[in-house]
Order: structure tokens, then sequence, then C-alpha cells
């Protein structure tokens, strides 16, 4: 499963000199302050996930913040990627510039005639690892109500229901479509819904 990236810089790495990843080694000229900035035109957190993750990084559980400089040319795409803030360890810097430069799209930079031009953007990049999920708590949930002839819900209980359970179901109980018998009438139903997690043996 994919996860944006996160990253922390590493406080026994010692910071590099920046670094350039581009498509066009021709340095681009910018409009530093356009009428109208670029925007990304798709999630970010699509752009750099754990899947891109350097494989003796996550091994390693290596974290690291990139903060990078992007030049967006007049059709949207990322043309140069600058390190301007290092993680502190070079492979991830450059897997988020070339991860950037590669799925990174933007809605141009307008002057004020309003006609595409090429800008700058900062984008950062956390690289971090999702934490493991914890292990399901066992229990044996019971839900017993009314749903009345108007569809709403009455005599609400619950037992059995998780330590960290926040809030009351029945707090929030929704308003159903109200119950007809089988000749149309409007009548009342009682329900039971139960939720059960069970720890079992392994088997051998």
């Amino acid at each position: 499963m994919k996860y944006p990236i996160a990253l922390i810089s590493l406080a026994f790495a010692p910071p590099l000199a920046a670094q350039v990843v581009e498509l066009n080694p021709t340095r681009r000229e910018v409009v530093e302050d356009p009428a109208e900035k670029a925007e990304p035109a798709s999630n970010p957190g699509t752009w750099v996930t754990t899947d891109d993750y350097p494989s003796w990084a996550a091994r390693a559980g290596t974290k690291g913040r990139v903060v990078t400089n992007l030049t967006i040319e007049a059709t949207g795409r990322v043309s140069r990627c600058e390190i301007v803030t290092s993680s502190g360890v070079s492979e991830l810097d450059r897997t988020a510039c070339e991860k950037l430069m590669e799925r990174a799209r933007f809605k141009p930079a307008r002057d004020n005639k309003g006609v595409p031009v090429a800008s700058l953007y900062e984008q950062a990049v956390r690289f971090t690892l999702p934490s493991a999920t914890q292990l399901p708590e066992e229990f044996d949930l019971v839900m017993e109500f009314v749903i009345s002839r108007d569809g709403s819900v009455r005599e609400c209980q619950i037992t059995g229901a998780p330590k960290n359970t926040e809030k009351n179901p029945c707090e929030n109980a929704p308003t159903f479509e109200p119950p007809r018998a089988e000749d149309g009438t409007l009548e009342e139903r009682r329900y039971r819904m139960t939720h059960k997690i069970e720890r079992l043996p392994v088997g051998d």
C-alpha cells in the first residue's frame, strides 16, 4: 500500500552541498513574483510515497526531511529540482528530486496578462515509515435497538464495546426508512447487531 512520504534530518550526518537534478542543464529564466503563482494540479501526497523509499533506508529505519526548489515550466511540468535543505542522506535527496520531476504536475504561474510563465515552487518531502498497526483487541459487541414507525431509533443499548471506543453509536444513530409490514402498514422492528473479534489458537 502506498503512503505519502515524510523526513527528519539525521543529526549525525554532515550537511550536504546543494544538489541539482534537471531535465535541461541550461538554467531557465523564471518569474520570481508572478501575478498568479503555480499550484499543484495533482495530489502532492502521490508524488513521493513509501514505495519510493530506498530499500536499505527502509530496513534501517532512516528518516529525513528534504526541501526542494522546483522550476515549473509554462507547461506545468517540472524541469529542474534543487535541494535547498538536505536530509543529510544523499540517496533520499536524490529520490525526492527524481520522483518530484517524474510525477509532480502543476497549473503554471501566469503574468499580469494571464500568460503562463516559468516560475519557482518550494516543495518539502518528509521520508518516514508508517508505524506498525496495533494488534486487535478482543471483544464481543452486541447492539440492540428498535426502529420506530417514523424511522427513528429508540431503546438503543450496547454491551461489550471495546475499551478504546470513543463514541457511543447509539448517540449518533441514523434515521432509517420507516419499516412497513407486507401489507404496507407502518410497524416497529427490533434488531440485534453483533460484532466479535476473537483470538484463536495457532494450529500445528
